[in-house]
């Protein structure tokens, strides 16, 4: 898998979320001919979230437009390709879907169409931890694709973040308006990794001769921490409130008898604010670089 020469095909799923975006333009960088699957041409050109990059013509070879969870928009989409690249799931879609129908279901369907097809490779992003946080559906979903990789009979490759800077943008935005909050004491440790640098590793994942890999960014830290660190780049003092894990339980009660896909994301937010998620460090950018980047780009659109 290490020949990049134009005849390797790359198929990008998710492009037009934080971490796809940065794929794109990795399997760009290292030579791929790329082809990406989106509902919507705009999104994918648009700027991200969290000043994910926007994407241009000259990152595209080919525009396939479908909708994953609809099997019958998607005739042709495997054909010549050689990888296969999904980090397809939910984010922060209105669509009313859990997690069982997009991270599990969406993904399966572009797994069968793979093994219909002379894929070489397919190259998964789940999570970093995932045993300790089964009871989660986020998580059940993700590792059932896992398990469906395992039985496909496809050759595949398993990336595992440990957490996402576009998810310490809020952290960010929190400190921008003056007052930041907290699920617990937040005494929890972390390494989320920046979207640039995971894009990389997923590239060196897809060429690469291990399995699994798990990924983490340079800095080891709590996450009241990160919150008194971007309080620290956009000058102000901090002040922080602690929403008691009792509460946050409740609320996630609450939030599951309104609507069971806000339930499923909100309890994995609150168990998120429990556990640790410290991996391998091998991103690049700082956490404190990437606040500054996030003040620098504030202060241009002024």
């Amino acid at each position: 898998m290490s020949d990049t020469s134009p005849q390797q095909r790359v198929l990008v799923a998710g492009a037009t979320g934080y971490l796809g975006k940065f794929v794109v333009k990795a399997f760009k960088e290292k030579g791929y001919w790329v082809r990406v699957l989106v509902r919507s041409e705009s999104r994918l050109m648009d700027e991200g979230p969290f000043h994910a990059p926007a994407i241009t013509k000259d990152d595209v070879d080919d525009l396939f437009l479908g909708e994953v969870s609809k099997p019958e928009t998607l005739t042709g989409l495997m054909d010549d390709i050689d990888v296969v690249f999904s980090c397809v799931g939910i984010s922060r879609q209105r669509d009313g879907l859990t997690f069982e129908q997009v991270d599990y279901q969406c993904n399966k369907n572009l797994i069968d169409l793979a093994a219909s097809a002379s894929v070489k490779r397919f190259v998964y992003v789940s999570m970093q931890g995932a045993e300790n946080i089964m009871q989660l559906a986020i998580t059940q979903a993700h590792e059932k694709v896992v398990d469906a990789l395992k039985n496909s009979g496809l050759d595949y490759r398993i990336v595992r973040p440990c957490g996402y800077f576009s998810d310490m943008g809020s952290l960010y935005d929190m400190a921008k308006s003056g007052r930041g909050f907290l699920i617990g004491e937040g005494t929890n440790r972390m390494n989320p990794i920046y979207g640039g640098d995971l894009a990389r590793v997923c590239v060196e994942v897809a060429e690469g001769d291990q399995i699994e890999v798990e990924a983490g960014g340079p800095d080891i830290m709590t996450q009241r921490e990160a919150l008194e660190l971007a309080f620290e780049v956009v000058g102000k003092e901090p002040k922080i409130t602690s929403v008691p894990m009792w509460l946050a339980r409740g609320i996630v009660k609450v939030i599951n008898l309104l609507s069971k896909q806000f339930g499923d994301l909100a309890e994995f937010i609150v168990t998120a604010g429990e556990i640790d998620g410290v991996g391998p460090q091998v991103g690049a950018m700082s956490l404190r670089s990437y606040f500054e980047m996030l003040q620098r780009i504030d202060e241009e659109k002024k």
